[in-house]
């Protein structure tokens, strides 16, 4: 495996199960948490919009799945490590900075909120937002050493 500089300590268990059970009870209205996804970050970051293509359908159908590995990899530092080092591949060519994964993190958020309601609790936010502390680093990285390799 790569050299990663590790994070401090893992994600808790408990904020884990939250971030599953957050995950779950979205599933249902999966098409709209991505659609307002991609909204919320085209808001924040519009000058990234033309890299898209105008029928967003297969990229929300990707932001879905990724957000699913992630969920899946919230236990485990080394299966955060290759999903990020997979994305940071898969975008390689779009040369995406620290600010705009921050405003993705961003848009997750505002998006699981809009759909969820009172539903998505403070509790959830905060555990989605320690994964995102831990695994946004971890995409960085992975970036810096595609860049580097050249």
């Amino acid at each position: 495996m790569t050299d990663v500089a590790q994070p401090s300590a893992p994600l808790p268990p408990d904020q884990a199960a939250l971030i599953s059970e957050s995950f779950a009870l979205v599933l249902p209205v999966k098409a709209r948490l991505a659609l307002r996804v991609y909204e919320r970050f085209f808001e924040l970051e519009p000058q990234t919009r033309h890299l898209f293509s105008a029928d967003l359908a297969g990229q929300r159908a990707k932001i879905m799945q990724a957000l699913s590995y992630t969920v899946r990899a919230t236990g485990s530092d080394a299966d955060l490590i290759r999903l990020a080092e997979g994305l940071a591949r898969s975008h390689a060519r779009f040369h995406i900075s620290e600010d705009q994964l921050c405003h993705m993190a961003m848009a997750i958020l505002g998006a699981f909120g809009d759909c969820l309601g009172d539903a998505f609790t403070s509790e959830m936010q905060c555990s989605w937002q320690a994964a995102f502390d831990r695994f946004l680093p971890m995409i960085v990285a992975a970036q810096d050493r595609l860049d580097a390799a050249g």
